[in-house]
């Protein structure tokens, strides 16, 4: 019977077409694009499909990668090396700098909801015209496009015409230029997920509602639902889509904000407890538990030393030069994964980077703190303000008074005058400062 046998995921895939519009000033070209791509929690997805993307420039032989983790085990971050990543699109193409071509994948990209993969667009070209991609300023947003299913984020350009190549194209220097923007098309189809009683939580706060009433009515014996089971219930709710109750993406925030503040309430229960039962159980107690773990570790030791002197065969040695190595490698991701979102200009002499790094942001949360962000932003504007309008008037009275020493003396102040004036100036700006006040 269908009743008991209900699909979990639909047969259908709803296509969609996004257009990444930017304020593109089409100063910048070179060999190749390096992105995230993240697919949303926010609807109850059961995946979505990548299947091109579109790009334009001077291209030449396109090949597209996709990572094959999600960011190395949830790190954010990928290294830059082939064996990490699956090719997708390999061909040549004509010039076409001023209108989009499309790159079908041999193989689509299946993402489940919150996972993050890097899309990696590259043109062995030999000159810096192979892709055009736009630049992101400091203070933007990380997001590059943004909707109610995927996240397209700040990425990283290559400047060298081999595929993962360390080397630019002038022959020195670091081959990757981070705060770089996709600049294209990509098209998406959306796989959505059915309701199931175990997934309950996953839909809207409409959806739940017209589910609890269905089993309610099922439960009176004056309602015509009391004469059907509950599997037949259960089929009528699967066969509706998530949006057939009304349920949209501000509903669909709500119920996520409704999760979120249940795990926290319960995380907090769980802390509080624990807090508790420890403040329950008396000092002697503890003492005693350290002991006897003390004990039990020293016993552990003892047995595995005499076990390794008994049997010769079971220690493992490591060379010293493995061991070194392993630790550089260590320390070289280390250090890309701090330099890569730093607050400084690009370092363009730095020696080879060996993976990228990314930002794994939560949109949703990102939205619903806009406005913060942006009062937080305006405070800390005024606070510097207010900290040095002292010192930039004064700096700006000093090179008045350079000025005027400099130019012909027709009418010129005396020198006491000036001094006069600027304390007069760095008086002023002292109080203002004082009184919290600011240009």
């Amino acid at each position: 019977m269908a009743a008991y046998n209900r699909p979990t995921e639909a047969t259908y895939t709803v296509h969609e077409n996004v257009t990444v519009d930017t304020s593109d000033n089409e100063d910048h070209t070179f060999c190749g694009i390096m992105f995230p791509i993240k697919c949303k929690d926010l609807l109850p997805l059961d995946h979505i499909v990548i299947k091109s993307v579109a790009v334009r420039g001077a291209l030449g032989p396109l090949t597209v990668w996709v990572s094959n983790e999600d960011g190395g085990n949830g790190r954010n971050q990928v290294q830059l090396d082939p064996r990490h990543w699956t090719k997708l699109y390999e061909k040549t193409h004509k010039y076409s700098k001023h209108s989009y071509v499309e790159l079908v994948f041999d193989q689509p990209i299946r993402m489940r909801p919150g996972q993050v993969k890097c899309l990696y667009i590259h043109s062995t070209l030999p000159n810096d015209e192979a892709i055009v991609y736009d630049n992101s300023y400091y203070g933007m947003s990380s997001k590059r496009y943004d909707d109610e299913k995927l996240t397209i984020m700040t990425g990283r350009a290559h400047v060298s015409p081999e595929i993962f190549g360390q080397n630019p194209i002038w022959g020195w220097g670091n081959a990757w230029r981070d705060r770089r923007e996709f600049v294209g098309r990509l098209e998406y189809g959306t796989v959505y997920r059915l309701w199931n009683p175990q997934v309950q939580t996953k839909f809207g706060g409409n959806f739940q509602d017209c589910a609890r009433v269905l089993s309610l009515c099922q439960r009176r014996w004056e309602s015509p639902f009391s004469m059907l089971p509950d599997e037949c219930i259960y089929y009528i709710l699967n066969m509706c889509r998530w949006d057939w109750f009304e349920d949209d993406c501000d509903t669909m925030k709500q119920r996520r904000q409704r999760e979120k503040k249940r795990i926290r309430e319960k995380e907090q229960q769980e802390s509080e407890q624990r807090e508790a039962e420890s403040e329950a159980v008396g000092p002697e107690a503890v003492a005693t538990n350290v002991a006897a773990e003390e004990h039990t570790a020293t016993g552990c030791n003892r047995h595995s030393m005499d076990t390794d002197d008994d049997g010769g065969d079971d220690e493992e040695f490591v060379d010293d030069d493995e061991e070194e190595d392993e630790e550089e490698e260590d320390e070289e991701d280390d250090v890309d994964s701090e330099a890569a979102w730093s607050d400084d200009e690009d370092q363009y002499h730095n020696a080879p980077i060996q993976s990228f790094t990314f930002q794994n942001i939560d949109s949703d949360e990102e939205e619903a703190n806009d406005d913060d962000s942006d009062n937080e932003m305006e405070t800390a504007r005024n606070a510097w303000v207010r900290r040095n309008f002292a010192r930039i008037q004064v700096l700006r009275a000093l090179a008045a008074m350079e000025d005027g020493e400099q130019r012909p003396r027709t009418a010129s102040c005396s020198t006491p005058f000036k001094v006069a004036l600027l304390l007069l100036v760095g008086t002023v700006a002292v109080g203002l400062v004082l009184s919290g006040g600011y240009l």
